[in-house]
């Protein structure tokens, strides 16, 4: 029977088991004798349990022609294909891998069972959800609300779960044509947006005077509870736009706004979510832990879109968690519960996806003024930049969403399914 040897096998997991339970024989795929290697019922043995976890039969489908033709799919793909996805890559005996995968599974007929693996079925993935993670920001949520809003052990345990090794996620960047990591390294001189309402004359000649006083962040005395801080702790809120600097004030038909250019005085190490939707770490099914780590990759992606939502009006206490979020990646980042470290920095801001504007990109840029007579944030004004605004009109888009009730709570559907997308 073919085989493969330890060092031709891709996967790092893998590669480990086959070193520890594989025997000396010839692999197939370098032909060498002297490593230990799989045969292919070896690799459909490890690969058996795993694909009966995350993978489901295809079900029947009506599919529809251009002449109003229909016919019934099976949906999803070929037992032939499923098995590279955990593999990892192709060995040239995939077929005798698939064949010991139908010869050896246990299903018995003669009792009515319906065997798993077989050549005339196509398989689909049946995903993760992170419903474990997405309850334990729950309880922290409801833990900070109503219980230990200072000091709660619960929620840098939760935070420093999600964001230990964040550095090391990666996101396609289009335009660069290369995987990028998360962290943003804002270069020093890049541009940013503050805006503020001017809702009198009074407010408009302060703008015009003194821009940065009355557009630029306010002194900590000032600052008040928002998305990512809390009283008497200034932020810079901004965006990398001026258009959506704007459409994050929600201003009013003819309301008027001033907007200010402001310069980073530093390179600033962001975290930046809106890569996170998109980024990938790479796993391996068979790692022991592939089931948390997966679940903790999806509910990432998903947390832009989670951290990104408005808060609605009398409903500010729901700040709470992002606004304890933001301190830990501000200030205590790198940092582990036992005193130990790991190669991580806070880090200097984030960004994240306005939901204003569709496109548009919202920055946090945490302070980190010692004294009075410090710059509290890494960004200088740009003089005579500041420009003001009337709002001659607002567009609005809405979505359908399918709301229902499940075990006495509140859920939404959609074909059936309770949404965990990222959008």
């Amino acid at each position: 029977m073919s085989a493969v040897c330890w060092d031709c096998v891709e996967d790092e997991y893998l590669k480990k088991i086959v070193q520890e339970k594989g025997e000396l024989q010839l692999c197939s795929e370098c032909g060498t004798e002297t490593r230990k290697a799989f045969t292919a019922e070896d690799l459909a043995e490890v690969l058996d349990p795993i694909l009966q976890e995350h993978y489901a039969q295809g079900e029947e489908v009506k599919r529809f022609g251009p002449d109003d033709e229909e016919w019934w799919e099976q949906e999803g793909d070929p037992l032939s294909h499923i098995v590279q996805e955990p593999l990892g890559q192709y060995f040239s005996f995939n077929d005798e891998i698939v064949d010991a995968l139908i010869e050896n599974d246990d299903a018995r007929p003669q009792d009515g069972e319906e065997p798993f693996f077989s050549n005339d079925i196509n398989y689909v993935s049946t995903g993760l959800r992170p419903y474990g993670l997405r309850g334990w920001w729950d309880s922290v949520e409801e833990d900070l609300k109503h219980h230990k809003r200072f000091f709660s052990s619960s929620a840098k345990e939760l935070f420093e779960y999600l964001f230990r090794g964040v550095e090391t996620r990666e996101f396609w960047d289009v335009a660069q044509k290369k995987d990028v990591t998360v962290v943003r390294k804002l270069p020093e001189d890049s541009e940013l947006f503050r805006a503020r309402i001017c809702d009198s004359n009074e407010k408009l000649k302060n703008a015009i005077t003194d821009p940065l006083k009355h557009i630029g962040p306010p002194p900590p005395e000032r600052a008040r509870a928002e998305r990512m801080s809390v009283d008497g702790v200034a932020v810079f809120y901004g965006a990398l736009e001026s258009e959506t600097c704007l459409a994050e004030l929600r201003p009013t038909i003819g309301g008027e706004a001033a907007v200010i250019t402001v310069r980073t005085t530093k390179t600033l190490r962001l975290l930046d979510f809106t890569r996170i939707k998109d980024s990938h770490h790479v796993l391996s099914y068979f790692q022991p832990d592939f089931n948390e780590q997966a679940e903790k990759n999806i509910f990432l992606r998903q947390l832009g879109s989670l951290i990104s939502q408005p808060v609605r009006p009398g409903r500010e206490s729901d700040y709470l968690i992002t606004q304890t979020m933001a301190e830990y990646l501000a200030h205590v980042h790198g940092e582990q519960s036992d005193g130990s470290l790991f190669r991580a920095e806070p880090f200097d801001g984030l960004l994240y996806k306005s939901v204003q504007r569709k496109g548009g990109t919202n920055i946090v840029l945490f302070s980190r003024s010692k004294s009075e007579t410090d710059n509290a944030f890494p960004a200088a004004y740009v003089s005579d930049s500041v420009k003001f605004f009337r709002t001659r009109a607002i567009a609005y888009e809405h979505d359908k969403i399918n709301l229902g009730m499940m075990d006495g709570e509140l859920v939404q559907h959609s074909d059936g399914d309770e949404i965990w997308d990222d959008e």
